[in-house]
């Protein structure tokens, strides 16, 4: 059973603002149905009131598995979606991707780059930001996990400073299995940014790695041996085995990497499978 901060009319999960006909002195002061005068969050959006705020129960998948979100999000209004995993069954484990607020509640500090409907999801809200010295991640990809948390977020304005009504009519949320490979050839390491100890290798279709090949290409007087240093961090290694030593050198690599395809964001906030135009 999810929570919310709206009221159910007909098909619609609408916010109901944080002022109704009994809070007010008179009928002529309830001028609109959804009145706002909530100032928690109008330093960081320009407005009264919070955004319509829909969260799901802890979903149990079963067994931690490899899993990537696709997350169709019909609303009134742009959506952020916020995703909570780990393998504890309370997620007090949990790790936060695509964050909108710090806690994931209608209170806590706006994470994000900019406010939603200020500009279209998708666009500018990538990448990691800190606050208060926690860095938090606001891309998208699959991941590891056997309890999932979803939190969506949907925020509309009717000018900068005054809020619409918002309004969420269909969410449909699965967790899928399938895997993506990719083959990256002749990769020279001296390329790669990190250090040789830990060179990052960037995937063009998968974001979160399964199963990783490495075949170091020959070279005269060395016998070159790639190592996977973490397949999380995208990073390998390759040390030379005539040296007798644990340090590790460049060289050239093919790479056979299987794993989750990656995600995107779409304008209107749903969340699915990136479209790369590249085959299996």
């Amino acid at each position: 059973m999810g929570t919310h901060n709206g009221t159910v009319f007909g098909t619609l999960l609408k916010h109901k603002g944080d002022q109704t006909w009994s809070d007010l002195t008179t009928w002529t002061a309830y001028d609109r149905w959804i009145k706002y005068t909530d100032n928690t969050l109008e330093t960081a959006t320009g407005a009264l009131g919070s955004p319509l705020r829909y969260q799901t129960s802890i979903i149990d998948i079963g067994a931690s598995k490899y899993v990537y979100p696709s997350i169709e999000v019909g609303a009134y209004g742009t959506a952020k979606v916020t995703i909570e995993y780990g393998e504890a069954s309370d997620l007090s484990d949990a790790t936060t991707i695509g964050t909108y607020t710090t806690d994931n509640s209608n209170t806590g500090t706006i994470a994000t780059y900019s406010v939603l409907n200020h500009t279209e999801a998708g666009y500018c809200d990538s990448g990691t930001t800190t606050i208060s010295a926690t860095p938090y991640t606001l891309d998208y990809s699959g991941f590891k996990a056997r309890y999932i948390r979803v939190t969506v977020f949907v925020e509309r304005f009717k000018s900068a400073t005054t809020r619409d009504m918002t309004a969420i009519r269909s969410l449909l949320i699965n967790f899928n299995e399938d895997m993506q490979t990719e083959t990256l050839y002749d990769v020279d390491t001296t390329t790669l940014s990190g250090t040789v100890e830990a060179k990052v290798i960037t995937p063009r279709v998968v974001s979160a790695i399964t199963t990783m090949q490495l075949t170091a290409h020959s070279e005269t007087d060395k016998k070159l041996v790639p190592q996977i240093v973490s397949k999380d961090n995208k990073t390998i290694r390759i040390v030379d085995a005539n040296l007798f030593q644990t340090e590790a050198v460049d060289g050239v690599v093919d790479i056979a990497i299987t794993g989750l395809p990656a995600v995107e964001e779409s304008p209107n906030g749903s969340l699915d499978r990136k479209q790369t135009g590249v085959g299996n």
